[in-house]
């Protein structure tokens, strides 16, 4: 089915505006659909060149505004779409285009992430209060359900935390969704027209130093008594894990394809991320951050 959409997707600006326009209004029910649709206009821009790129962009907002107006009233989620998502991840993969480096265009994506955090301390004079205000009703409709076991000074607590994590778990969230339709857009490009290069070039995936070791700064800042003078920093780290955890993925399946192991270890991996998510993230970056000095895929395959 995935390759049947990404051959449907790569024929033409239309049917990749279409394909895009459709998977992005079904991702209002199903969110995961929007990285294929990222990952069609990533595929199109590739293949076809930025300038019908853009023309798949423009095509794709008309569509998806018109669906939007005709079955929901609202035609202003297409503009929500086009900034959050199209756009970005258009970017992203002129960066790819012209550098032909996956690992310039990932740390691309990052840098989006970094800029939206960026934006959103210059709008706002404090970014955990104004969450705060916005999530505050959420939890008290939620502290009078019947099954919530939290006591009120919990749910206050519970309150601030999450209030000084959500700027920088939105950035997380927005890039990961450029990052996610960067590699499905490439792997598909890979399997249509030079099947296998993709793997090589994901388990050869080497992000820098230098970036590795802002993100050791980054983290040392947000366990240290510091964290609260320079909170915008510390809203930075999310963005920077979510990259090099997928470093520390690339190391994982180098070192399965090394070993000859059996795909069950890629599958368990990918099974622990998803339940148990932030304690794989934490993991799996401090891999990525790793590998940049201590080089596992090497050793490995000695």
């Amino acid at each position: 089915m995935l390759s049947g959409i990404a051959t449907f997707a790569v024929q033409g600006r239309w049917q990749a505006a279409i394909t895009t326009a459709l998977l992005s209004f079904a991702a209002l029910m199903l969110p995961p659909l929007s990285y294929l649709a990222s990952g069609v206009l990533v595929l199109t821009t590739l293949r076809i060149g930025p300038k019908e790129g853009v023309k798949v962009v423009a095509a794709a907002t008309v569509i998806f505004t018109l669906l939007a107006g005709l079955l929901l009233g609202q035609f202003y989620i297409s503009g929500v779409f086009l900034l959050s998502s199209w756009l970005p991840v258009l970017a992203v993969t002129l960066v790819l285009g012209y550098t032909r480096s996956l690992a310039a265009s990932l740390l691309a994506a990052c840098g989006l992430g970094i800029l939206v955090v960026l934006g959103t301390h210059l709008v706002l004079p404090d970014p955990a209060v104004w969450w705060q205000q916005m999530l505050s009703p959420l939890l008290e409709m939620l502290g009078q359900q019947p099954g919530w076991q939290l006591d009120q000074m919990q749910t206050q607590e519970l309150l601030v935390s999450l209030s000084g994590m959500m700027t920088g778990l939105i950035a997380a969230v927005l890039s990961v969704n450029v990052m996610f339709g960067l590699l499905i857009g490439r792997a598909w490009q890979a399997k249509m027209f030079n099947p296998g290069s993709f793997a090589v070039e994901f388990c050869q995936l080497k992000l820098g130093k230098q970036v590795a070791l802002i993100t050791i700064v980054l983290v040392v800042i947000a366990v240290s008594p510091l964290q609260g003078s320079l909170s915008l920093l510390v809203d930075c780290l999310p963005v920077a894990l979510t990259v090099f955890t997928l470093q520390g993925l690339s190391v994982v399946h180098a070192i399965v394809k090394q070993q000859q192991k059996h795909k069950f270890w890629l599958i368990a991996v990918y099974v622990l991320l998803v339940v148990m998510m932030p304690q794989m993230v934490v993991l799996l970056a401090t891999v990525g951050v790793l590998e940049q000095w201590m080089n596992f895929r090497r050793y490995s395959a000695e």
